[in-house]
């Protein structure tokens, strides 16, 4: 073997060494391990659910709360949208019952009206244009039956009158059940939490209701194309055409599968929006890779998407950042009672309304480090760290509990006064996933935590 290759591969080796993870099934202890960075605490804390529901509402759920009851009472007061295939004849009925009330009422006022013609051939038309409605109405139920013959109602997409029904499409790998959880605004671990995975966790239909109103509900649908959900039925079998909105993820650009299913939701009239899941990982892979920074990888996705799909029914997201890109407009989008709660004149914002009667309190505001930390992280030692605000809930594999204040000063966050991380490892940490507290003390070793969802 020649010198030169010799020298190659040990410059390569010791490439690979430098960049390199080491990860360990059974890690050596060091200073670092679970006595030392839990030394002190008091496992004395409730069970991770129990403590999310202690705290406190934030005004972000409040506004969508109402915006989900305004959204309900409209459905009450104007019945399923018109593209959805609803079921019995009860609008016939009512149109039958008022035009024959009408007729009954003309026939005991004729003779009264006497020579008033103008008055009778008013009242006349309006008879045939209620004879007219009603066998629109006839013909119109023999089309929804029609339709309800080629796409029957599933059997467990039940109770449509009075609820909203969202569903949720894309194949395994696309973060479904994590933007279902953050579009909820369900905490990790809390009752109702969508189970996330790297691996295909929606085998059937799941519906994931609010918190506080049951009557909305997100559906978490298979992805298509597999051999249990064909794609050449997938309409029919997922029923997304008695869904009031469907929403098609994807984590990369759009299959030819995907267009499929948006060409046939726009065929019958149901909405549909086209989401791109995992926008941040995109921006951190191009910047590695083209060296390109975020402004310009946004754009890049924007303009494919503009030329493939229509103009205002694509968005992007972050599920691990939910309030950054387009998931505020879209949650109005799925929800437009939340524009309703944003508008100057609504009574929120009038300063005579009894709603300015009430206390007022300021929300919270927390550092770019602490905010970008927020959800769950574990480490090496099976321990289970939950992050909402500045409280962390400690979960040991043993059972144990602990409640851990984080402290912020010098523009750094810190764990029992011992580690620290800056908003620069934070940033590392949302890209890579891993999490690196560096230690103050001689001798310790870094905490290293990993993104748990």
């Amino acid at each position: 073997m020649s010198t030169e290759l010799l020298s190659a591969l040990f410059k390569r080796k010791s490439q690979v060494e430098t960049g390199g993870q080491t990860w360990e099934s059974a890690p050596e202890q060091s200073n670092a391990d679970a006595s030392a960075h839990l030394q002190g605490l008091k496992f004395d804390a409730p069970a991770v659910q129990d403590w999310l529901q202690q705290l406190d509402i934030t005004p972000e759920e409040d506004m969508l709360a109402q915006a989900l009851a305004d959204g309900l009472a409209e459905r009450r007061g104007e019945g399923m949208p018109e593209h959805v295939i609803a079921a019995g004849d009860r609008r016939l009925q009512e149109l039958a019952a008022k035009l024959a009330e009408m007729q009954r009422a003309f026939a005991e006022e004729r003779e009264s009206l006497g020579s008033r013609c103008e008055e009778l051939e008013r009242r006349e038309a309006e008879i045939r244009a209620r004879e007219e409605g009603v066998e629109a109405e006839k013909q119109a139920q023999k089309v929804r039956e029609e339709a309800r013959k080629n796409y029957p109602q599933p059997k467990w997409l039940t109770h449509l009158e009075g609820t909203i029904n969202i569903g949720v499409v894309g194949n395994s790998g696309v973060g479904k059940s994590l933007f279902i959880n953050k579009l909820r605004k369900v905490r990790p671990q809390a009752h109702g939490w969508a189970p996330v995975g790297v691996n295909e966790t929606t085998r059937e239909p799941t519906m994931y209701p609010f918190p506080g109103q049951p009557e909305v509900r997100i559906w978490d649908l298979p992805g298509a194309g597999t051999e249990a959900v064909p794609s050449a039925t997938y309409v029919q079998d997922m029923g997304l055409r008695y869904f009031d909105k469907v929403l098609i993820l994807t984590a990369g650009r759009f299959t030819s599968m995907d267009v499929e299913l948006r060409n046939e939701l726009e065929q019958h009239k149901v909405p549909y929006y086209m989401v791109r899941t995992k926008v941040d990982i995109d921006v951190w892979n191009n910047k590695e890779d083209n060296g390109a920074d975020q402004k310009t990888t946004i754009a890049q996705i924007r303009e494919d998407l503009k030329s493939n799909h229509p103009e205002g029914t694509s968005y992007l997201v972050s599920s691990r950042d939910p309030e950054s890109l387009d998931m505020p407009v879209l949650v109005m989008e799925l929800f437009p009672s939340m524009k309703r709660q944003l508008d100057a004149d609504a009574p929120s914002f009038v300063p005579t309304a009894p709603a300015w009667n009430g206390a007022w309190a300021m929300p919270v505001v927390f550092s770019a480090t602490l905010q970008g930390m927020q959800g769950r992280w574990r480490d090496g030692y099976s321990a289970n760290y939950l992050l909402q605000g500045n409280q962390v809930h400690v979960s040991l594999q043993q059972g144990q509990r602990a409640l851990v204040p984080l402290t912020e000063r010098d523009g750094r966050v810190w764990w029992c006064n011992r580690w620290f991380v800056s908003e620069e490892a934070v940033k590392t940490a949302r890209r890579k996933a891993e999490l690196r507290w560096a230690p103050t003390q001689p001798g310790d070793q870094p905490l290293i935590w990993w993104w748990a969802d």
